[in-house]
């Protein structure tokens, strides 16, 4: 069977128990076809496609799958139909939409043309294969069945209208488009459909990719028209077909590199032959311990997701949406995560169908589907919905379960496909607002998270909560009550981050729990009180509608706050403080019951305030003091110290003092409730008292008691820097999806866009020196393969068209980074809820009155939510509208802009590139390349590098001396496929004949790799290590310096070839001077009992010691087939160690001062200075290394020099020992730095200072007179 002379195929794939043989058809491809006559006179007509734009867009697609036949079809099709339904001919409106219903039904359609030679060909090489292999199917007769899975319905419909037209070519052949939903819902149209099947009425059916979880037959040959990112569609396709006798047949364009990674990862050994059993038997089996790959994409036009709106869930994070004929895939993936994660598989059947007994009446029989997952989410079993076959009853169940899953806040938005962003846009960038041609920087708009403003279209009777608890971070004395946050969509799943408290941390945990049903008085009393929250802690007059609230804020009730499992959420609305809430509701603060002021329990957990105003400063109570009264002048309150006692300063301070009832009553011991603080940022500030005294002891009956828990009211204002963050994972969470599918680890992501002047946790300087050397070699690798007849100096011009920082920022502009990117520091002071605006108040203002009675005439005083800024929340940039009012603050629409230079924006892409090569090594970082639009084509995974990459024959390289391959094979522990690229790598430019081929392009090949694997080397060895002095050990270790030291270490100088004799002399006098060197370092380092350092600085090596390197590691790496085993054994056997015992943080320099000085000088450190100190005349001489006032280092010495050198080498092991140091307590780098020079004169000054004008060798005078970088 399939006999076809004139086909392009590639050999059988695989062929087992189930599965069918498969086979390759290769087709040319498409040249870059003009649009069909038709379409240019459509376009004459109608040049902005403002009517039948769905069929501008199928004709398009047609055109590119079929051919310019196909496009004109499509638009025969779309004008019947059309003129079928409407009945406005003279309606002046739809004028342009009959001109092209007449132009469209007059026009002269062309027969489909095969003939590639013909100049009426019409079709496409892709369509013009298929015809071949139908053909070749005529031998199996009668009994022939076949299957085409394609794309698109409206591909599939034109095919069957060109094919039927097709008598002489396939008269066998009788083909039906399966391009309707309602073969999957309506039984009889299906059962029909099979019995013509059966029957041979129809043997060919054009099968559409949501339609492939169908019930069919099984087929002679099922030909994959179109390759898809999904190994359960491969499996589908296998199930389809028959088994032994059957073929599987994928289509795939000659060259292009993305069908050949695409089916190499999606289709036959990649995928295990337990998922086709499980397809076989319908879901009907338990899912096997193995990965599911799958990117999600449904493959569905823009028209066909619109047309399925209507039942659907919402991904608030993208703005995606799971439809139900999307949910079979999504609980595969679901269930192939859950078994490969637990334990003891799961033995139980995912999808069960069963039948149901047929009602006498209708007589039509239905179906339900049980759907049971493996053991790890709150739900794991749900029966779906009567359905009348047992493909939508899988379909349905799978959707009800989705459905669940989201309603209980545990359905991963990933599963929810991301539609990708339209590329019209893509040389402008919307986020751009304004540049400064002086400082070269850009202001641009900072990304606000899509969640909230998706979610506002949710109706906000149910809610999702989110418990959030910090714990106690500043002891159980002042503790912090865990707080409902309520939202209208589940918020994603959000690691735990930390927060930060003078020195110490706290880490903001969060519960996600189902979703709560509220009615129109609690969703009341919810807004009411989140208004309370949001006012009280920010000193705002905040206003907001409940319509456009996008969260709202909770208490608990204190019995409920201890457990907050998943398991005991199902309740919460019972959880709710209720009481609480009203309290707060009806008014911001209360006066002390006169009968209670001796009662302790009055004052637990209160937070009061000496003013009678809403917006004032607050104090939490320590204690009753009834050992006090107002008679009292306590010693311990420096406010009071000039009057008599504290009635005394109330009568000469306090505006309108009347008096009190009771003298004798007793004081009120508090302390200063802390503001809104940035609590995001891990430097520690000490905190700065005011000159200003506050009261350290208050009268009850003067004060007023805030109606928020002092418990809650700590976490409240915790609340700006928590929404903050959670704002930051959801821009990471939009940012992965939208341009990187999901591929990075987000907790890397998350590092990779915050740059260092925002002063978080964490930010990209790390990630960018491991992106940045991975994007040397890579582009190193590219242009080497795609150049083979380029020297060294033309590959460097090519790699910078690659790596350059103007093209890693044109990239970046051009998919929109910079709005992601998180260059400020967050302001605190800005913070304002979505939708949220801020009234300007008024002396006059109710909220401003000094007499709670004034507020109403019982003494209350609610929110005043009429008033209101109008909010559009159609624009993302207004959601977080600000603050109308004047203020002494900076402008609001600093909160939602920044400033970032061209560099910034390369740094941050070449971060994302190190993140993406953490998360899933060389093939993810490579796709991140690509995603970033950097400038590389015909490459789409690593492979691809061996495939096209051109070595030079052995018989243009000189021979090796005897022994040589042995030789270096045993010293760098690696063999070499290929020999004559060892000899390559040894052959320098001086051998008369082999010019061209000596080691020159390999060395360029080999130090972009050894650049990669020392960055690496030391990302791993020291993963908190600062990046300055990432960067001063990456360029130790690369050095020629030590590269050559290396080379001679090893003896592999030994094995170069070169002609000539001058170089020989250089080679064997440097090797000489370096051995003695070295025995004199060793000697040295011995007796000052350190490790012993870098030798071979103040030599001048040959370059072509440490060219001979880089050149054996270039080969290597093309003689394993561009792949990094033999190149890693080598670093391991003889770099590695060399790297360990003398380039480590200590042993940068011989003078640990000055390594010292260059790490402060590459964190910015402005703070940092060594004082001397003498002791006595026997005692000697201290000293100390200070950074920001901490004691990093002491050292005491007979001298200054040698206890400066002592306490910079004691600074360096402290350093090395909590990498974090720097970065929780300096903060220099967002001042303005000092220049290069400075730091110069700052470090010789430190050094003379330090060697009390003594002697010092020529070796540390060597060191001391270098330049700090």
């Amino acid at each position: 069977m399939l006999q076809a002379p004139s086909l392009t195929s590639k050999p059988v794939l695989c062929a087992s128990d189930i599965r069918p043989l498969e086979a390759v058809i290769l087709y040319d491809a498409l040249l870059p076809n003009a649009e069909s006559r038709l379409m240019e006179v459509l376009h004459e007509i109608d040049p902005e496609e403002s009517f039948f734009t769905n069929t501008f867009r199928a004709a398009r697609y047609a055109l590119a799958e079929v051919g310019l036949c196909a496009s004109d079809l499509i638009w025969r099709r779309a004008i019947r139909e059309y003129t079928a339904n409407k009945n406005d001919d003279d309606d002046p409106v739809f004028e342009i939409a009959n001109k092209i219903r007449d132009l469209v039904k007059n026009w002269v359609f062309a027969m489909p043309n095969l003939n590639l030679s013909s100049r009426g060909f019409n079709m496409t090489p892709k369509f013009v294969q298929l015809i071949h292999v139908l053909k070749s199917c005529g031998a199996y007769g009668d009994k022939f069945r076949g299957i085409v899975l394609v794309q698109r319905s409206e591909v599939a419909t034109i095919m069957v209208d060109i094919m039927r037209t097709m008598i002489d070519e396939l008269a066998f052949v009788r083909p039906y488009a399966l391009a309707s939903e309602l073969l999957v819902t309506d039984g009889h149209e299906q059962r029909e459909l099979l019995d013509n099947f059966a029957s041979g009425k129809y043997n060919l059916f054009i099968l559409i990719k949501t339609l492939e979880d169908m019930n069919l037959p099984r087929a002679n040959v099922v030909i994959r028209y179109n390759l898809f990112e999904s190994q359960l569609s491969y499996a589908f396709a296998c199930a389809h077909t028959m088994v032994p006798d059957g073929h599987l047949i994928h289509m795939v364009e000659k060259g292009n590199d993305l069908h050949r990674r695409i089916l190499q990862e999606y289709s036959g050994p990649a995928v295990d032959d337990r998922w086709i059993e499980v397809v076989l038997q319908e879901g009907n089996s338990p899912v096997p311990s193995c990965p599911l790959k799958e990117t999600g994409n449904p493959y569905r036009s823009d028209e066909e997701t619109a047309s399925k709106l209507e039942i659907s869930i919402g991904d608030s994070v993208n703005g995606g949406r799971l439809f139900e004929d999307d949910a079979l895939l999504a609980v595969f993936r679901i269930a192939a995560n859950l078994q490969c994660n637990i334990t003891t598989p799961s033995l139980h059947p995912l999808f069960v169908v069963h039948p149901l007994p047929i009602p006498s009446m209708s007589g039509v029989q239905q179906f339900v589907c049980t759907v049971t997952l493996p053991p790890g989410l709150p739900l794991q079993t749900i029966q779906g919905p009567p359905c009348f076959t047992p493909a939508h009853a899988r379909r349905s169940g799978a959707y009800q379960f989705c459905l669940r899953l989201f309603e209980f806040s545990g359905l991963d938005y990933r599963l929810i496909y991301t539609p990708r962003r339209s590329d019209d846009n893509a040389c402008a960038n919307p986020s751009l607002l304004k540049s400064d041609l002086v400082s070269g920087n850009s202001c641009y708009m900072r990304k606000r998270p899509d969640f909230w403003v998706n979610s506002l279209r949710i109706p906000e009777k149910r809610l999702f909560p989110v418990v959030i608890s910090v714990g106690n971070p500043e002891g159980p004395s002042e503790p912090y009550a865990p707080i409902v946050i309520l939202t209208r969509q589940p918020l994603p799943h959000l690691e735990p981050f930390k927060l930060f408290f003078y020195g110490v941390f706290a880490t903001v945990k969060n519960e996600r729990g189902p979703a709560v049903i509220f009615d129109g008085e609690h969703l009341n009393n919810l807004h009411s009180y989140t208004l309370r929250i949001c006012r009280t802690i920010a000193n705002k007059a905040f206003v907001c509608s409940l319509e456009k609230m996008a969260y709202f804020i909770a208490p608990l009730l204190p019995s409920q706050a201890k457990d907050l499992s998943c398991s005991n959420m199902t309740n919460l609305q019972d959880a709710i403080d209720w009481q609480a809430v009203a309290r707060a509701n009806s008014n911001y603060v209360t006066r002390f019951n006169s009968d209670n002021l001796r009662d302790p329990s009055e004052f637990e957990d209160a937070v009061i305030q000496d003013r009678l105003v809403e917006f004032t400063r607050r104090c939490y109570v320590v204690r009753l003091r009834p050992d006090l009264s107002p008679m009292s002048k306590p010693s311990d309150s420096p406010r009071e110290a000039e009057y008599a006692n504290i009635l005394e300063y109330c009568r000469a301070r306090r505006k309108g003092f009347q008096g009190l009832q009771d003298n004798n009553q007793p004081l009120i011991e508090v302390s200063k409730a802390a503001a809104v603080l940035n609590r995001l940022n891990p430097v520690h500030k000490p905190f700065i008292e005011t000159n200003k005294m506050g009261p350290k002891y208050l009268i009850p009956e003067l004060c007023g008691k805030c109606t928020i828990p002092a418990s809650i009211y700590r976490t409240a204002l915790l609340l700006p820097s928590i929404t903050r963050r959670i704002d930051d994972f959801l821009i990471v969470k939009e940012l992965n999806a939208q341009f990187f599918a999901n591929m990075i680890l987000e907790q890397h992501l998350l590092s990779a866009v915050f740059t260092p002047s925002a002063t978080f946790e964490t930010d990209y300087e790390r990630l960018e020196l491991l992106g940045d050397s991975f994007l040397k070699y890579f582009s190193s690798v590219y242009v080497f393969v795609f150049n083979p007849a380029l020297s060294e100096g033309a590959l460097h011009k090519a790699r910078q068209h690659i790596i350059s920082n103007k093209v890693l920022t044109q990239c970046g502009l051009s998919i929109g980074l910079p709005s992601y990117i998180q260059g400020k520091t967050f302001s605190y002071k800005l913070w304002q809820p979505p939708n949220f605006t801020a009234q300007d108040v008024s002396p006059q203002h109710p909220g401003r009155s000094n007499d709670l009675t004034s507020s109403s005439g019982n003494g209350r005083r609610a929110i005043d939510t009429k008033t209101q800024a109008p909010v559009n929340d159609t624009n993302a940039s207004t959601i977080h509208s600000t603050s109308q009012s004047k203020t002494k603050h900076k402008a609001p629409d600093d909160n939602i802009t920044q400033w970032l230079g061209d560099k910034t924006i390369a740094d941050v892409a070449e971060a994302i590139i190190g993140a993406a090569y953490l998360s899933g090594g060389r093939d993810v970082a490579l796709r991140v390349i690509k995603a970033l639009r950097l400038p590389v084509a015909d490459v789409e995974q690593w492979e691809d590098f061996r495939r096209k990459a051109l070595a030079p024959p052995s018989n243009v390289t000189p021979r090796l001396r005897g022994g040589t391959l042995s030789a270096v094979e045993g010293i760098i522990g690696a063999s070499f496929k290929y020999p004559h690229l060892l000899s390559q790598a040894l052959t320098h430019g001086s051998i008369h004949g082999y010019e061209n081929t000596c080691y020159e392009r390999l060395e360029f090949l080999g130090d972009a790799v050894l650049d990669f694997l020392v960055v690496r080397h030391v990302f791993n060895r020291d993963d908190h290590m600062s990046p300055g002095a990432m960067t001063l050990l990456k360029s130790a270790m690369v050095s020629n310096s030590a590269l050559a030291a290396v080379c001679v270490r090893t003896g592999l100088h030994a094995y170069l070839l070169y002609e000539s004799y001058a170089l020989g002399n250089s080679i064997q006098s440097y090797a000489e001077q370096l051995e003695t060197k070295r025995q004199e370092e060793h000697k040295k380092a011995a007796r000052d009992a350190r490790p012993p350092g870098q030798y071979w600085l103040d030599m001048e090596p040959p370059k072509v010691l440490s060219d001979v390197v880089e050149s054996i590691i270039g080969a290597l790496y093309i003689s394993d087939g561009f792949t990094s085993d033999g190149v890693e054994s080598m670093f391991k056997k003889i770099l590695e160690p060399f790297y360990d015992q003398h380039v480590t943080v200590k042993t940068l320099s011989y003078h640990p001062t000055k390594i010292l000085f260059e790490i402060m000088q590459t964190q910015g450190c402005q703070q940092f200075f060594i004082e001397k100190e003498k002791l006595g005349e026997t005692h000697g001489t201290r000293c100390d290394v200070i950074v920001h006032d901490i004691i990093l280092a002491s050292a005491t010495e007979s001298t200054g020099y040698i206890a400066g050198r002592m306490a910079s080498t004691a600074a360096l092991d402290a350093l090395d020992g909590d990498p974090s140091f720097m970065a929780h307590n300096c903060s220099c780098k967002n001042r303005t730095q000092i220049g290069k020079k400075d730091y110069k004169n700052r470090l010789e000054k430190m050094l003379a200072d330090l060697e009390e004008g003594q002697n010092v060798t020529s070796e540390e005078d060597h060191n001391d007179s270098m330049e700090v970088n």
